[in-house]
Protein backbone atom coordinates (compact mmCIF):
# COMPACT_ATOMS: atom_id res chain seq x y z
CA UNK A 1 0.00 0.00 0.00
CA UNK A 2 1.25 3.54 -0.85
CA UNK A 3 0.20 6.82 -1.07
CA UNK A 4 1.72 10.01 -1.19
CA UNK A 5 0.75 13.42 -1.20
CA UNK A 6 2.44 15.72 -3.81
CA UNK A 7 1.57 19.58 -2.86
CA UNK A 8 3.51 20.00 -6.37
CA UNK A 9 3.78 24.05 -6.57
CA UNK A 10 1.26 24.65 -3.23
CA UNK A 11 4.55 23.22 -0.92
CA UNK A 12 5.08 26.72 0.14
CA UNK A 13 2.17 27.10 2.36
CA UNK A 14 4.00 24.65 4.51
CA UNK A 15 6.00 26.95 5.75
CA UNK A 16 3.50 29.43 6.66
CA UNK A 17 2.65 29.99 10.18
CA UNK A 18 -1.51 30.12 9.13
CA UNK A 19 -0.82 26.33 7.89
CA UNK A 20 1.24 25.17 10.98
CA UNK A 21 -1.57 26.86 13.57
CA UNK A 22 -4.04 25.30 11.50
CA UNK A 23 -2.13 21.42 11.33
CA UNK A 24 -1.29 21.74 15.08
CA UNK A 25 -5.38 22.15 15.68
CA UNK A 26 -6.14 19.23 12.98
CA UNK A 27 -3.91 17.02 15.20
CA UNK A 28 -6.07 17.54 18.04
CA UNK A 29 -9.36 17.13 16.09
CA UNK A 30 -7.78 13.77 14.40
CA UNK A 31 -7.57 12.54 18.07
CA UNK A 32 -10.32 13.81 19.45
CA UNK A 33 -12.94 12.08 16.46
CA UNK A 34 -10.69 8.79 17.35
CA UNK A 35 -11.66 9.45 20.84
CA UNK A 36 -15.71 10.28 21.00
CA UNK A 37 -17.65 7.26 21.15
CA UNK A 38 -20.30 9.16 19.59
CA UNK A 39 -18.38 9.17 16.27
CA UNK A 40 -18.52 5.58 15.02
CA UNK A 41 -16.57 5.53 11.64
CA UNK A 42 -13.32 5.24 13.43
CA UNK A 43 -13.67 1.87 15.18
CA UNK A 44 -14.44 0.32 12.09
CA UNK A 45 -11.44 -0.69 10.75
CA UNK A 46 -10.71 -3.02 13.65
CA UNK A 47 -13.72 -4.76 14.16
CA UNK A 48 -13.91 -8.01 12.12
CA UNK A 49 -17.95 -8.90 13.83
CA UNK A 50 -19.23 -7.28 10.70
CA UNK A 51 -17.62 -9.48 8.04
CA UNK A 52 -18.65 -12.51 10.28
CA UNK A 53 -21.94 -11.17 10.27
CA UNK A 54 -21.99 -10.75 6.69
CA UNK A 55 -20.81 -13.93 5.62
CA UNK A 56 -23.39 -15.65 7.83
CA UNK A 57 -26.08 -14.02 6.11
CA UNK A 58 -24.37 -15.01 2.64
CA UNK A 59 -24.43 -18.62 3.72
CA UNK A 60 -28.56 -18.48 4.72
CA UNK A 61 -29.64 -17.83 1.21
CA UNK A 62 -30.81 -20.11 -1.24
CA UNK A 63 -28.28 -21.60 -3.29
CA UNK A 64 -27.74 -20.60 -6.94
CA UNK A 65 -28.39 -17.10 -6.01
CA UNK A 66 -26.16 -15.70 -9.18
CA UNK A 67 -27.47 -11.48 -8.93
CA UNK A 68 -27.96 -8.99 -5.93
CA UNK A 69 -30.12 -6.14 -6.39
CA UNK A 70 -28.99 -3.57 -3.78
CA UNK A 71 -32.35 -1.13 -3.26
CA UNK A 72 -30.64 2.14 -1.60
CA UNK A 73 -29.63 5.67 -2.42
CA UNK A 74 -27.22 7.89 -0.99
CA UNK A 75 -24.93 6.70 1.38
CA UNK A 76 -26.52 3.11 1.15
CA UNK A 77 -25.68 2.46 -2.76
CA UNK A 78 -22.63 4.69 -3.16
CA UNK A 79 -19.98 2.63 -1.45
CA UNK A 80 -20.74 -0.48 -3.07
CA UNK A 81 -21.12 0.92 -6.46
CA UNK A 82 -17.22 2.40 -5.31
CA UNK A 83 -16.22 -1.23 -4.34
CA UNK A 84 -17.81 -3.03 -7.45
CA UNK A 85 -16.36 -0.68 -10.04
CA UNK A 86 -12.51 -0.54 -7.94
CA UNK A 87 -12.60 -4.28 -8.13
CA UNK A 88 -14.49 -5.86 -11.55
CA UNK A 89 -11.84 -8.93 -11.81
CA UNK A 90 -13.12 -9.95 -8.21
CA UNK A 91 -16.73 -10.09 -9.26
CA UNK A 92 -17.64 -13.61 -9.56
CA UNK A 93 -21.62 -13.04 -9.22
CA UNK A 94 -23.19 -9.68 -10.22
CA UNK A 95 -24.61 -6.43 -8.26
CA UNK A 96 -26.96 -4.37 -9.72
CA UNK A 97 -27.46 -1.12 -7.59
CA UNK A 98 -31.14 0.78 -7.82
CA UNK A 99 -30.11 3.73 -6.63
CA UNK A 100 -32.70 5.58 -7.99
CA UNK A 101 -36.83 5.72 -8.86
CA UNK A 102 -37.03 6.70 -12.26
CA UNK A 103 -39.76 4.54 -13.83
CA UNK A 104 -38.27 3.78 -16.90
CA UNK A 105 -34.99 2.18 -15.19
CA UNK A 106 -37.46 0.41 -13.06
CA UNK A 107 -39.39 -1.12 -15.57
CA UNK A 108 -36.63 -2.65 -17.72
CA UNK A 109 -35.03 -3.95 -14.79
CA UNK A 110 -38.18 -5.65 -13.80
CA UNK A 111 -38.18 -7.36 -17.41
CA UNK A 112 -35.14 -8.31 -17.01
CA UNK A 113 -35.23 -9.60 -12.80
CA UNK A 114 -34.70 -13.86 -13.32
CA UNK A 115 -36.47 -13.78 -9.76
CA UNK A 116 -35.05 -17.43 -8.68
CA UNK A 117 -32.08 -16.90 -9.11
CA UNK A 118 -31.52 -13.12 -7.78
CA UNK A 119 -31.78 -11.57 -4.02
CA UNK A 120 -32.81 -8.42 -2.68
CA UNK A 121 -30.77 -6.17 -0.21
CA UNK A 122 -33.14 -3.04 0.88
CA UNK A 123 -31.01 -0.91 2.91
CA UNK A 124 -32.02 2.24 4.76
CA UNK A 125 -30.75 2.94 8.37
CA UNK A 126 -33.65 5.19 9.64
CA UNK A 127 -36.16 2.31 7.46
CA UNK A 128 -38.45 4.63 6.32
CA UNK A 129 -36.18 6.45 3.54
CA UNK A 130 -39.26 6.45 0.95
CA UNK A 131 -36.88 5.48 -2.37
CA UNK A 132 -35.62 2.11 -1.18
CA UNK A 133 -39.12 1.20 0.31
CA UNK A 134 -40.73 1.97 -2.82
CA UNK A 135 -38.05 -0.21 -4.54
CA UNK A 136 -38.23 -2.86 -2.20
CA UNK A 137 -42.23 -3.20 -2.45
CA UNK A 138 -42.08 -2.95 -6.32
CA UNK A 139 -39.18 -6.02 -6.59
CA UNK A 140 -40.39 -7.85 -3.73
CA UNK A 141 -43.93 -7.40 -5.39
CA UNK A 142 -42.03 -9.25 -8.27
CA UNK A 143 -40.63 -11.96 -6.80
CA UNK A 144 -43.45 -12.97 -4.76
CA UNK A 145 -45.84 -13.35 -8.14
CA UNK A 146 -42.94 -15.34 -9.48
CA UNK A 147 -41.88 -17.99 -6.81
CA UNK A 148 -44.82 -17.26 -3.91
CA UNK A 149 -44.33 -15.18 -1.01
CA UNK A 150 -42.60 -17.85 1.02
CA UNK A 151 -39.83 -18.11 -1.75
CA UNK A 152 -39.31 -14.50 -2.12
CA UNK A 153 -38.88 -13.59 1.74
CA UNK A 154 -35.84 -16.08 1.90
CA UNK A 155 -34.44 -14.04 -0.81
CA UNK A 156 -34.89 -10.71 0.68
CA UNK A 157 -32.05 -9.41 3.14
CA UNK A 158 -32.68 -6.49 5.30
CA UNK A 159 -29.31 -3.69 6.62
CA UNK A 160 -31.28 -1.27 8.62
CA UNK A 161 -30.27 0.31 12.34
CA UNK A 162 -29.90 -2.24 15.24
CA UNK A 163 -32.91 -1.67 16.89
CA UNK A 164 -34.90 1.03 15.09
CA UNK A 165 -37.45 1.49 12.00
CA UNK A 166 -39.92 -0.14 10.17
CA UNK A 167 -37.66 -2.27 8.05
CA UNK A 168 -36.36 -3.69 11.94
CA UNK A 169 -39.62 -4.40 12.79
CA UNK A 170 -40.32 -5.90 9.43
CA UNK A 171 -37.11 -8.40 9.42
CA UNK A 172 -38.61 -9.77 12.91
CA UNK A 173 -41.66 -10.20 11.88
CA UNK A 174 -41.30 -12.03 8.79
CA UNK A 175 -38.08 -13.72 9.85
CA UNK A 176 -36.16 -12.19 7.61
CA UNK A 177 -32.17 -12.24 6.69
CA UNK A 178 -30.84 -8.78 8.57
CA UNK A 179 -27.69 -6.82 8.97
CA UNK A 180 -27.18 -3.91 11.84
CA UNK A 181 -25.33 -0.18 10.75
CA UNK A 182 -24.19 1.01 13.80
CA UNK A 183 -26.02 3.52 15.45
CA UNK A 184 -22.90 5.97 15.63
CA UNK A 185 -22.13 6.04 12.29
CA UNK A 186 -23.78 7.88 9.48
CA UNK A 187 -24.82 6.88 6.08
CA UNK A 188 -22.10 8.12 4.36
CA UNK A 189 -19.70 7.13 6.55
CA UNK A 190 -21.12 3.70 6.61
CA UNK A 191 -19.11 1.50 3.37
CA UNK A 192 -17.36 -0.41 5.95
CA UNK A 193 -20.25 -1.83 7.85
CA UNK A 194 -22.82 -4.26 6.64
CA UNK A 195 -23.90 -1.71 4.20
CA UNK A 196 -20.82 -1.91 1.82
CA UNK A 197 -19.32 -4.99 2.84
CA UNK A 198 -22.58 -7.18 2.55
CA UNK A 199 -22.84 -6.27 -1.50
CA UNK A 200 -18.79 -6.67 -1.68
CA UNK A 201 -18.91 -10.32 -0.37
CA UNK A 202 -22.14 -10.87 -2.45
CA UNK A 203 -19.71 -9.93 -5.54
CA UNK A 204 -16.74 -11.97 -4.43
CA UNK A 205 -14.23 -8.92 -3.64
CA UNK A 206 -11.83 -9.91 -0.61
CA UNK A 207 -13.03 -7.18 2.18
CA UNK A 208 -10.41 -7.94 4.43
CA UNK A 209 -7.85 -5.72 3.18
CA UNK A 210 -9.75 -2.90 2.63
CA UNK A 211 -10.16 -2.93 6.85
CA UNK A 212 -6.62 -3.37 6.79
CA UNK A 213 -5.83 -0.55 5.14
CA UNK A 214 -8.36 1.63 6.80
CA UNK A 215 -6.39 0.18 9.90
CA UNK A 216 -2.87 1.33 9.05
CA UNK A 217 -4.42 4.48 7.68
CA UNK A 218 -5.67 5.15 11.43
CA UNK A 219 -2.77 4.32 12.65
CA UNK A 220 -0.11 5.97 10.36
CA UNK A 221 -2.15 8.28 8.39
CA UNK A 222 -2.83 11.19 10.48
CA UNK A 223 -0.18 14.12 8.35
CA UNK A 224 -2.11 12.93 5.04
CA UNK A 225 -5.48 13.31 6.48
CA UNK A 226 -4.65 16.88 8.35
CA UNK A 227 -2.64 17.78 5.48
CA UNK A 228 -5.79 17.78 3.20
CA UNK A 229 -8.19 19.15 5.94
CA UNK A 230 -5.87 22.13 6.12
CA UNK A 231 -5.91 22.80 2.70
CA UNK A 232 -9.54 22.03 2.21
CA UNK A 233 -10.10 24.86 4.73
CA UNK A 234 -7.62 27.29 3.19
CA UNK A 235 -9.22 26.89 0.00
CA UNK A 236 -12.54 27.44 1.49
CA UNK A 237 -11.46 30.39 2.92
CA UNK A 238 -9.48 31.68 -0.35
CA UNK A 239 -13.38 31.38 -1.90
CA UNK A 240 -12.28 28.56 -4.30
CA UNK A 241 -15.50 27.44 -4.00
CA UNK A 242 -15.56 24.76 -6.41
CA UNK A 243 -13.34 21.16 -6.00
CA UNK A 244 -12.20 19.08 -8.86
CA UNK A 245 -12.14 15.77 -8.30
CA UNK A 246 -9.72 14.62 -11.31
CA UNK A 247 -8.95 10.70 -10.82
CA UNK A 248 -6.74 9.31 -13.75
CA UNK A 249 -7.89 5.83 -13.56
CA UNK A 250 -11.58 4.25 -14.83
CA UNK A 251 -11.46 2.12 -11.65
CA UNK A 252 -11.65 5.10 -9.69
CA UNK A 253 -14.35 7.10 -10.85
CA UNK A 254 -16.96 5.98 -8.82
CA UNK A 255 -14.89 6.27 -5.78
CA UNK A 256 -14.61 10.12 -6.77
CA UNK A 257 -18.73 10.03 -6.57
CA UNK A 258 -18.44 8.75 -3.54
CA UNK A 259 -16.09 11.20 -2.07
CA UNK A 260 -18.09 13.69 -3.43
CA UNK A 261 -21.45 13.00 -1.41
CA UNK A 262 -19.24 12.61 1.57
CA UNK A 263 -17.75 16.38 1.87
CA UNK A 264 -20.99 18.11 0.03
CA UNK A 265 -23.10 16.67 3.08
CA UNK A 266 -20.51 16.99 5.58
CA UNK A 267 -19.54 20.45 4.73
CA UNK A 268 -22.29 22.09 2.96
CA UNK A 269 -23.91 23.94 6.03
CA UNK A 270 -25.79 27.20 6.36
CA UNK A 271 -24.69 27.69 10.36
CA UNK A 272 -21.89 26.77 12.29
CA UNK A 273 -22.09 25.48 15.88
CA UNK A 274 -22.51 28.51 17.12
CA UNK A 275 -25.58 28.97 15.41
CA UNK A 276 -24.13 31.96 13.20
CA UNK A 277 -25.32 31.73 9.16
CA UNK A 278 -22.33 30.74 7.21
CA UNK A 279 -23.12 28.92 4.28
CA UNK A 280 -19.93 26.74 3.78
CA UNK A 281 -19.05 24.37 1.98
CA UNK A 282 -17.54 23.69 -1.62
CA UNK A 283 -19.40 22.73 -5.09
CA UNK A 284 -17.90 19.23 -5.81
CA UNK A 285 -17.05 18.12 -9.73
CA UNK A 286 -15.97 14.86 -10.90
CA UNK A 287 -13.77 15.54 -13.82
CA UNK A 288 -12.32 11.46 -15.40
CA UNK A 289 -9.31 11.58 -16.79
CA UNK A 290 -8.55 11.73 -19.75
CA UNK A 291 -12.09 12.01 -20.48
CA UNK A 292 -12.92 15.21 -19.18
CA UNK A 293 -9.60 16.90 -20.00
CA UNK A 294 -11.67 17.26 -23.59
CA UNK A 295 -15.01 18.39 -22.19
CA UNK A 296 -14.19 20.42 -18.94
CA UNK A 297 -10.12 21.89 -19.37
CA UNK A 298 -10.65 24.71 -21.12
CA UNK A 299 -13.22 26.24 -18.76
CA UNK A 300 -10.81 25.25 -15.88
CA UNK A 301 -7.92 26.76 -17.42
CA UNK A 302 -9.28 29.81 -18.79
CA UNK A 303 -12.46 30.18 -17.10
CA UNK A 304 -13.19 32.16 -13.10
CA UNK A 305 -10.34 31.09 -10.80
CA UNK A 306 -12.73 29.42 -8.20
CA UNK A 307 -11.33 26.21 -8.25
CA UNK A 308 -9.18 23.93 -6.71
CA UNK A 309 -7.78 20.61 -7.87
CA UNK A 310 -7.57 17.40 -6.83
CA UNK A 311 -5.34 14.88 -8.59
CA UNK A 312 -5.19 10.86 -8.40
CA UNK A 313 -3.18 8.81 -10.54
CA UNK A 314 -1.93 5.34 -10.35
CA UNK A 315 1.87 4.44 -10.40
CA UNK A 316 1.36 0.60 -11.62
CA UNK A 317 -1.01 -0.27 -13.98
CA UNK A 318 -1.61 -2.74 -16.58
CA UNK A 319 0.75 -2.17 -19.21
CA UNK A 320 -0.84 -2.36 -22.17
CA UNK A 321 1.18 -1.74 -25.84
CA UNK A 322 0.35 0.66 -28.32
CA UNK A 323 0.92 -1.30 -31.44
CA UNK A 324 3.47 0.46 -34.14
CA UNK A 325 1.04 -0.47 -37.34
CA UNK A 326 0.43 2.86 -38.74
CA UNK A 327 4.05 4.64 -38.20
CA UNK A 328 4.10 6.04 -42.11
CA UNK A 329 1.39 8.55 -40.61
CA UNK A 330 3.52 11.26 -38.42
CA UNK A 331 0.93 12.00 -36.05
CA UNK A 332 1.01 7.94 -34.91
CA UNK A 333 4.91 8.25 -34.62
CA UNK A 334 4.71 9.72 -31.08
CA UNK A 335 3.36 6.40 -29.66
CA UNK A 336 5.80 4.43 -31.24
CA UNK A 337 7.38 1.83 -28.12
CA UNK A 338 4.52 3.40 -26.04
CA UNK A 339 1.89 1.89 -23.22
CA UNK A 340 -1.17 3.05 -22.59
CA UNK A 341 0.04 3.58 -18.67
CA UNK A 342 2.95 6.02 -20.11
CA UNK A 343 -0.27 7.95 -22.11
CA UNK A 344 -1.72 8.43 -19.46
CA UNK A 345 0.95 9.41 -16.94
CA UNK A 346 1.63 12.06 -19.66
CA UNK A 347 -1.45 12.83 -19.98
CA UNK A 348 -1.98 13.82 -16.40
CA UNK A 349 1.11 15.27 -15.79
CA UNK A 350 0.54 17.53 -18.90
CA UNK A 351 -2.80 18.50 -17.73
CA UNK A 352 -1.12 19.60 -13.79
CA UNK A 353 1.30 21.29 -15.92
CA UNK A 354 -0.98 23.22 -17.67
CA UNK A 355 -3.40 24.26 -14.87
CA UNK A 356 -0.57 25.30 -13.10
CA UNK A 357 1.53 27.55 -15.80
CA UNK A 358 -2.32 29.58 -15.15
CA UNK A 359 -1.32 29.82 -11.27
CA UNK A 360 -4.26 27.12 -10.49
CA UNK A 361 -3.74 24.96 -7.27
CA UNK A 362 -3.12 21.36 -8.05
CA UNK A 363 -3.01 18.28 -5.41
CA UNK A 364 -1.93 15.06 -6.23
CA UNK A 365 -2.54 12.11 -4.57
CA UNK A 366 -0.29 9.30 -5.97
CA UNK A 367 -0.96 5.84 -5.67
CA UNK A 368 1.40 2.85 -6.02
CA UNK A 369 -1.65 0.82 -6.83
CA UNK A 370 -5.78 0.52 -6.72
CA UNK A 371 -5.78 -2.69 -4.42
CA UNK A 372 -8.01 -3.63 -1.40
CA UNK A 373 -5.53 -1.93 1.09
CA UNK A 374 -5.19 1.12 -0.76
CA UNK A 375 -8.61 2.20 -1.55
CA UNK A 376 -9.56 0.83 2.56
CA UNK A 377 -6.60 3.54 3.53
CA UNK A 378 -8.57 6.36 0.88
CA UNK A 379 -11.95 5.65 2.03
CA UNK A 380 -10.43 6.41 5.93
CA UNK A 381 -7.93 9.24 5.15
CA UNK A 382 -10.96 10.97 3.15
CA UNK A 383 -13.54 10.65 6.24
CA UNK A 384 -11.03 11.80 8.73
CA UNK A 385 -9.99 14.53 6.31
CA UNK A 386 -13.58 15.52 5.69
CA UNK A 387 -14.47 15.79 9.41
CA UNK A 388 -11.33 17.91 10.44
CA UNK A 389 -12.40 20.08 8.32
CA UNK A 390 -15.74 20.57 9.64
CA UNK A 391 -14.24 21.17 12.76
CA UNK A 392 -11.68 23.67 11.79
CA UNK A 393 -14.70 25.38 9.81
CA UNK A 394 -16.60 25.21 13.35
CA UNK A 395 -19.50 23.06 11.98
CA UNK A 396 -20.60 19.51 12.62
CA UNK A 397 -19.88 17.21 9.45
CA UNK A 398 -21.98 14.52 10.68
CA UNK A 399 -25.82 16.21 10.08
CA UNK A 400 -27.39 17.00 7.09
CA UNK A 401 -30.16 19.47 8.01
CA UNK A 402 -30.81 20.56 4.42
CA UNK A 403 -31.27 17.13 2.89
CA UNK A 404 -33.94 16.32 5.55
CA UNK A 405 -36.28 18.96 5.04
CA UNK A 406 -36.44 18.19 1.69
CA UNK A 407 -37.24 14.54 2.52
CA UNK A 408 -39.99 15.72 4.71
CA UNK A 409 -41.67 17.94 2.43
CA UNK A 410 -41.61 15.08 -0.29
CA UNK A 411 -43.47 12.71 2.21
CA UNK A 412 -46.00 15.58 2.73
CA UNK A 413 -46.31 15.59 -0.04
CA UNK A 414 -47.26 11.97 -0.62
CA UNK A 415 -49.33 12.00 2.19
CA UNK A 416 -51.47 15.04 0.39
Amino acid sequence: MGISLNMRKMAYLKEGTAYQELARKGEGFFQKICEDPEIGFTELPENLIYVDHCDEALNHLPEGIETLYVLGIGGSALGTSMLINAFPDSCRRKVIVVDNVDSDTINRLLNQVNSEKSALNVISKSGSTVEPLSLFSTFFARFEKDLGRSEALRRVVVTTDVEKGVLRQLAAEENLISLSIPGNVGGRFSVLTPVGLFPAMFAGIDVVPLLLGAKREKREGMNRAVSGAVVDYLFHEQSRNIKVLFPYCDRLKTFADWYLQLFAESLGKLKNRRDRIVRSGQTGVVALGVTDQHSQIQLYKEGPGDKSFFFFTVEKQVDVPIPSVFDKYSSFQVLRGKSFAQLMGAEAEGTMQSLERNSLPIFQYELDNVDGETLGALIFMFEMQTAITGYLMNINPFNQPGVEEGKQIARKLLEA
